[in-house]
């Protein structure tokens, strides 16, 4: 029957190229599990202008979808005699040499049609005439952002789960051209709101929590401007934290759903900035339907480069900032502040989120909360319509599905990274031009690492240099790199020069791979392991330039004119009351210590874990920190003792860090400007939640500096950038 109606459809005059797919809305939508027919389009099975004839249909006299042509049609008597325009005799035998050509070419064209849309994704369904709607477009594809945002096409519905999640992948269209976020200026107003996630490695979507995107629009400020953020909660009424039933001895254990809640109440940080902890506070608590505004005046001498934002509730922070609530931050680099060939190189922000579903349902399970507003009523998150019996026991933490536990190992259960909500999306370079990528990792607990992949035929070569890490550039750069190792909460600037080789021709191509890894602690199956999970990340498309540029010599290196608050500190001489330790145990109760003060964090804020002065240099010896990336607010901080490790180096500047090689570092801060709470926790975002948290309480006047900056470095500035460095005059011997 299908197959009739395809080709009344294609035997109509005019022909129609349209189908009707079955789409499935969701319980979002106009009713759980309700049917609609959506006109979608397939290619033209022929020409616009090809005969009737061509495509094995009668005469436009005949009953639609009749009988194929017969070789005694009077047509064919005509044609066998003389053509009355042309005068020109036609010999039987060619005549009906044509007819079977035509009719083997429309037979294979059928043939191909029905198999793809009569095949066991079902596209087609029964049913009146299709429409001749959107000729000539392509089809709908699962993983499309637009048209998920009204409806999405669940095939295999009624197939085991693993089988469903092969044919998805399968289907999912990959190596689309990378699009980047919308990029706003203050005053920017975020709207806090269910956002869907598509998830093409599996099939269907995500409901989660986001600004309207995955990432959230990126925003964009320049030093010494006022940065004014009004954060809108549009989430429907959830409970805060008196639905958090624990006690305190409760805090500070790793999976504890007691300590997961306030799910749909959310605030604001600005991961990075170098901003007063009263501005950038979080301590703010915006619930439901309620809004509050961010004014953050980015100080005059801040250092250009690259941050995020992110909620920072306390119990909720995991499944909003891990769950797909972030954006990019961009300070930017006044005119001048960088190298002509630096300034020039065009610039793409890759913000990467590690999807991890079965790691965001649990959460869910356990903090309970669901949207609750519009015509998204009770729509539950982390739910996908392709797999509507996937349950997370929020007891014993079973990942299953009609009651069967569900092996997390399963092929589409692993955590996979997106780059600006694609999946394995394409970058088009141009062949020997430098590009700058800024990189942003958010997850809710993985580190991951960023590397080539191996040969291919047509392959382009790429280098990669480093030029800043969590936004602030290297003393010396660039940095050649082959891996960059990121958890969540880094960022890296990478620039990235492909080239076509000799033996290859246009486009020629690479791509990036990405490792996403646990943490090596804990114990038990619902610990982190070691495991690790490989795919890739990102196609790169290497075109012929569109100009000669200068791409055979090497990049040079430079450093820029720093703020006096990131003078250099390895040689400074540190007074013994600013030595401190502090100490992130890898057993329970995980909770921050600074000299062994600190407790772990629960609804309201313990007492300080230490007290601090404003405008002195601190140093801390930082251990636990492979197994804990420390986070440090308002303050970045400079290695100047580490062990062996490839990729942070002594004198790299940081924020968040959790070391590959060493198990502790060296670390000294200088305190500057901003007195108040400066908060300090693991970056394991479930441990934040679940209590390692504290703070450090900075105290002195408002404003303050540390005044030997200019003795460590006679260039650094305190107000407006100035200039390019001043080039030193060489003594008189010379």
């Amino acid at each position: 029957p299908g197959g009739a109606r395809l080709v009344r459809a294609l035997c109509s005059d005019p022909p129609q190229h349209a189908t009707t797919v079955r789409h499935m809305r969701s319980a979002a939508g106009d009713g759980a599990g309700a049917f609609e027919e959506v006109p979608t389009a397939v290619p033209p099975l022929a020409p616009r202008g090809a005969s009737r004839g061509a495509l094995g249909c009668e005469p436009p006299g005949s009953p639609v979808g009749g009988s194929l042509p017969s070789a005694t049609s009077s047509s064919d008597a005509e044609s066998a005699g003389s053509d009355e325009k042309g005068g020109v005799r036609r010999l039987p035998f060619l005549r009906g040499m044509v007819r079977v050509v035509a009719f083997v070419a429309a037979v294979g064209l059928l043939a191909g049609a029905l198999l793809l849309t009569v095949a066991p994704s079902a596209r087609l369904r029964g049913g009146g005439a299709s429409e001749d709607v959107n000729k000539g477009s392509e089809p709908a594809q699962l993983d499309d952002l637009d048209a998920l945002q009204e409806e999405v096409w669940i095939p295999f519905v009624n197939l085991p789960s693993e089988t469903k999640m092969k044919k998805a992948r399968e289907k999912a269209k990959t190596h689309q051209l990378l699009r980047e976020p919308e990029v706003l200026r203050g005053p920017v107003t975020l709207s806090f709101q269910a956002t869907k996630i598509p998830t093409p490695w599996m099939g269907g979507y995500f409901w989660t929590r986001g600004y309207g995107s995955i990432p959230g629009p990126t925003i964009r400020v320049k030093p010494g401007e006022t940065l004014e953020i009004r954060i809108k909660n549009d989430l429907g009424p959830g409970p805060g934290y008196e639905a958090c039933n624990f006690n305190m001895s409760q805090l500070g254990f790793f999976m504890n759903p007691a300590t997961i809640c306030a799910l749909n109440h959310t605030n604001l940080h600005t991961h990075g900035l170098h901003v007063s902890p009263g501005e950038d506070s979080i301590f703010a608590h915006i619930k439901p339907g309620e809004e509050h505004v961010m004014t953050l005046k980015i100080p005059n001498d801040h250092m250009p480069g690259t941050h995020w934002y992110h909620p920072h509730l306390h119990h909720a922070t995991a499944a909003q900032a891990g769950g797909g609530a972030h954006g990019t931050i961009i300070v930017d680099d006044p005119p001048g502040y960088l190298p002509k060939f630096v300034e020039d190189m065009p610039e793409k922000v890759m913000f990467i989120s590690l999807v991890n579903v079965p790691k965001a349902m649990r959460l869910e399970s356990w903090g309970l909360g669901t949207i609750e507003k519009g015509k998204l009523a009770n729509q539950t998150m982390w739910k996908n319509p392709l797999y509507p019996e996937w349950e997370s026991d929020p007891v014993n933490g079973i990942f299953s599905e009609h009651g069967k536990s569900l092996g997390l190992d399963m092929p589409g259960l692993e955590p996979q990274a997106v780059v600006n909500g694609q999946w394995r999306p394409k970058v088009q370079l141009e062949d020997g031009m430098w590009y700058r990528l800024r990189f942003v990792f958010a997850a809710i607990e993985q580190r991951l690492e960023i590397f080539t992949a191996g040969s291919f035929s047509n392959a382009a070569f790429c280098e990669y240099q480093l030029l800043a890490k969590d936004g602030i550039y290297l003393h010396d750069a660039p940095r050649p790199v082959d891996r960059v190792y990121l958890v969540s909460g880094s960022r890296a600037d990478v620039a990235v020069r492909c080239t076509c080789g000799f033996a290859t021709w246009y486009p020629c191509t690479a791509k990036l791979d990405f490792t996403a890894l646990w943490q090596p602690m804990g114990l038990g199956r619902h610990a982190p392991t070691m495991e690790s999970t490989t795919d890739e990340l990102l196609h790169i498309e290497v075109v012929r330039p569109s100009y000669i540029p200068a791409w055979r010599f090497p990049m040079q290196k430079f450093s820029v004119r720093r703020p006096c608050y990131l003078a250099d500190l390895r040689n400074t001489q540190v007074m013994e009351g600013n030595r401190h330790a502090i100490d992130m145990p890898m057993l329970y109760p995980m909770a921050i210590k600074f000299d062994g003060e600190g407790h772990v964090w629960g609804h309201k804020a313990p007492s300080p874990m230490g007290t601090i002065k404003v405008g002195e240099v601190q140093e801390w010896t930082i251990s636990g920190i492979r197994f804990h990336p420390f986070h440090l607010h308002v303050n970045p901080y400079q290695i100047v003792e580490i062990w062996n490790d490839p990729y942070y180096m002594v004198g790299d500047w940081h924020d968040t860090m959790l070391l590959v090689g060493s198990a502790e570092a060296k670390v000294r801060v200088n305190i500057d400007k901003f007195t108040g709470k400066m908060i300090a926790h693991c970056h394991l975002l479930e441990h934040e939640d679940n209590g390692m948290m504290g703070y450090i309480q900075i105290e002195g006047v408002e404003g303050g500096t540390w005044s030997n900056a200019w003795l460590e470095d006679n260039q650094c500035y305190t107000d407006r950038f100035p200039g390019p460095p001043v080039a030193e005059t060489p003594p008189m011997w010379r």
